[in-house]
This record gives C-alpha cells, sequence and structure tokens, in this order.
C-alpha cells in the first residue's frame, strides 16, 4: 500500500471512528433528493454497493472513478469520511428496524439482516418510483403549466404597468 492509499484508508478509518450521525440512511427520504431520473439516484446507485465494500476494496473501486482522481486529498478524506457515516448510520438504521420487528440476532443474522434489509429496501424504492412515475410526471407538467401561467401573466402584467408609469412621468 503506497502513502496515498495509506492516507486514504487513515482518512476512512478516521470517518468511521468520529462518525456521529451527520447523514441519516433510512427513515425518511432526503426532501430534495430525486428520483430514478435525476443526478443525485445516479450518484447513490453509485455509492451504495461501494457501502458493503471492505475498505481496501473501496478504496479500490473509487480510483476507477475519473471524478475521484480529479479530487484533492482533503476532497478524498471528505469522500471517505461521509461514506463511513453512512455506513455507520445504515448499521444504526438495520439495527433499529430489527428491534422495531422484535428480533434478537447473532452476529453472523445481524450481518446478513442488514444486507438483506437494505437490498430489499432499495428495491423496494426503485419499484415505487417505477409505479408512480406516470403520477409524477403529470403533476410535474400541471405545476410547470401553472407556473408558467401565472408568472407570465404577472410579467406581461408588470410591464405593462412599468410602461403606463413611465409614461406617467413625462412631460
Amino acid at each position: 500500500m503506497g502513502r496515498r492509499e495509506l492516507v486514504l484508508a487513515g482518512c476512512l478509518a478516521l470517518g468511521i471512528l468520529l462518525g456521529n450521525g451527520g447523514l441519516r440512511a433510512g427513515d425518511h427520504p432526503a426532501a430534495n433528493e430525486q428520483g430514478p431520473e435525476g443526478g443525485s439516484w445516479e450518484m447513490r446507485q453509485k455509492i451504495v454497493p461501494l457501502l458493503e465494500l471492505p475498505d481496501d476494496r473501496l478504496l479500490e473501486e473509487l480510483q476507477k472513478w475519473p471524478r475521484f482522481q480529479k479530487m484533492n486529498l482533503e476532497q478524498k478524506g471528505r469522500l471517505l469520511e461521509r461514506i463511513a457515516r453512512m455506513r455507520v448510520e445504515r448499521v444504526r438504521a438495520a439495527e433499529r428496524e430489527a428491534k422495531r420487528l422484535g428480533l434478537t440476532l447473532s452476529e453472523d443474522q445481524r450481518a446478513a439482516f442488514q444486507r438483506q434489509y437494505w437490498q430489499r429496501r432499495e428495491e423496494m424504492i426503485r419499484q415505487l418510483w417505477k409505479e408512480t412515475e406516470g403520477r409524477r410526471k403529470a403533476l410535474r407538467e400541471q405545476l410547470d403549466k401553472e407556473l408558467k401561467t401565472e408568472f407570465a401573466t404577472k410579467r406581461e402584467q408588470g410591464s405593462t404597468e412599468a410602461n403606463a408609469g413611465a409614461g406617467a412621468l413625462r412631460p
């Protein structure tokens, strides 16, 4: 392992130790999160599988990303810290779910439960997005139409009023 990888691994370890829940994986989707057609969804689909990888494989996979290669050491450290926090929060969320279900799990069962919980949860999210795609599209189109109508009319009225006001000031 070279110096660079050692520094990145150190940042990852530090992120794991300091990870205290800045990201909330699990309970509620982010209000501004985009769906499968949006950029944040694509990034999520790339990041989620990385959360399951051991640290050395994580670094190998990240090195393949052109965006990661362009990052300076500080940016890479922040990304690794974020991934570490996400890992911690995913474990906590899965543990809360097991507790809510009244399950007492062995260490082996706990790891398997966490994997299954997140795999099934991600599949459920994809399925829900597909099922609601038509309705979301219709609502987006309706919103666009309403906003265009409302603000195009106001803009025209505003420029008419401004012209009338300017005319009143002329001698």
